[in-house]
């Protein structure tokens, strides 16, 4: 096939290596913009990608189920499947994004007040919104087909774009919307990289099984949705009301917070994506898939465990390193957050294990505890103090009812 890929523990070993250099871009954005904006301004860029991780969970389902299933064609040695795949699916998700990207752009003058941003930075998440799917398209079909070192350059092209334009752009004055715009231009540098190793894939000639593949890779589609769509409801959603809920000081405390909760949430990026394909291929071939997933889990425990033990231990220290010291009353609510991201950061990894066996029931786990996170926070966050406690409550709650639904399914087998 024209995709030709390296031995797959070497190049899974890169691809973490390479996503700690994406990390570390990731996190001196995170890093410099609370001390180039004021802390106001920066509760609205915490706000504003609060709001584009949730409008564009289509993207998050595009790439997780893209690796699935060209994990499972490959793993079949189906090329015609594969090549049905590819093309047949970028040209829907082109068709497909479209419309909702356009009619949040040009709604944008009404949104923004809403929401109290500029135009120009709701406008922009339109233009994130369809960027976003045919990135991320890419990155299905490089992870499925384990393309772990092209992968791993797109991740620390966009990161490091989003810096180096964003710093520079808020430097010249732009403020927020000079942020938001670096994040966007990133979005283009990452999705013209991850193209250039699948374009003769995408030039493959169009073979007569469409009509057969398609049915089974659309309701696939829409399992790993729900899955998704809850996983970054429950993730984001207290980013999006901190803003509503909290006052002007409170909701700045409160995305410092959130600041070193993704911090947390780093480590499983690449080891989702390995085991995400590892999964779907082992499960297609009639292999074992708990060895790797037990693998992962030690991992993020190990990494991910440290930061936020790190977090309870000395919050002040970690605050000030990360946000700076114009957040005084973020120490009090860090130590909590981070218990709250670290659960998450393992939850992340109990769905991609679900995901590459095909067990999309999960998903009704995430919805119920997305819904009753937001009427938690609704009715009981009226300080930045209680939305933490509501939080991580329910994060703990969900993996705990993550893990017992594998003990239960494994003792099945």
């Amino acid at each position: 096939m024209a995709v030709g890929r390296i031995p797959v523990p070497r190049a899974a070993l890169v691809l973490y290596l390479m996503v700690g250099i994406a990390n570390v871009l990731a996190f001196g954005y995170q890093f410099v913009m609370p001390r180039l904006l004021r802390p106001a301004e920066f509760a609205i860029l915490t706000q504003l990608f609060g709001i584009l991780l949730v409008e564009s969970i289509g993207t998050q389902v595009v790439q997780a189920a893209t690796a699935k299933l060209a994990a499972q064609y490959r793993a079949r040695g189906d090329d015609d499947a594969l090549h049905v795949f590819a093309r047949g699916w970028l040209r829907r998700m082109a068709i497909g994004a479209a419309p909702p990207a356009v009619a949040i752009a040009v709604s944008a003058p009404l949104v923004a007040p809403a929401l109290d941003l500029t135009t120009f930075s709701a406008a922009m998440l339109g233009v994130t919104l369809f960027l976003s799917i045919a990135t991320t398209f890419g990155f299905g079909l490089l992870q499925g087909l384990g393309r772990f070192v092209w992968l791993g350059a797109c991740l620390i092209a966009q990161a490091g774009t989003r810096l180096g334009l964003g710093a520079l752009l808020v430097l010249l004055g732009l403020g927020v919307d000079g942020a938001f715009a670096g994040a966007t231009l990133a979005l283009v540098a990452s999705s013209l990289l991850a193209f250039v190793p699948l374009r003769r894939l995408l030039r493959a000639p169009v073979v007569e099984r469409a009509a057969e593949i398609g049915a089974g890779e659309t309701r696939f589609f829409l399992l790993a949705g729900v899955v998704i769509l809850a996983y970054a409801g429950l993730t984001n959603v207290d980013a999006v009301l901190a803003r509503v809920l909290l006052s002007a000081s409170d909701a700045g405390a409160y995305a410092g917070a959130i600041t070193l909760g993704k911090i947390v949430l780093f480590a499983p990026v690449a080891v989702g994506f390995i085991l995400l394909e590892r999964t779907a291929r082992a499960h297609e071939r009639g292999e074992d898939t708990d060895r790797a997933l037990y693998l992962a889990l030690a991992f993020v425990v190990a990494t991910s465990g440290a930061v936020a033990a790190g977090y309870a231990i000395a919050p002040a220290f970690f605050t000030g390193i990360v946000v700076g010291g114009q957040y005084p009353a973020t120490p009090a609510l860090v130590p909590l957050y981070g218990l709250a991201a670290l659960a998450n950061a393992l939850l992340s990894i109990w769905n991609a294990y679900f995901i590459g066996r095909g067990h999309m029931r999960i998903g009704i786990v995430l919805a119920v505890a997305l819904v009753a996170e937001v009427v938690l926070l609704v009715a009981f966050g009226r300080d930045a103090g209680s939305m933490v406690r509501i939080v991580a409550g329910v994060a703990v709650t969900t993996l705990a009812i993550a893990v017992a639904a594998f003990a239960i399914t494994r003792a099945r087998r």
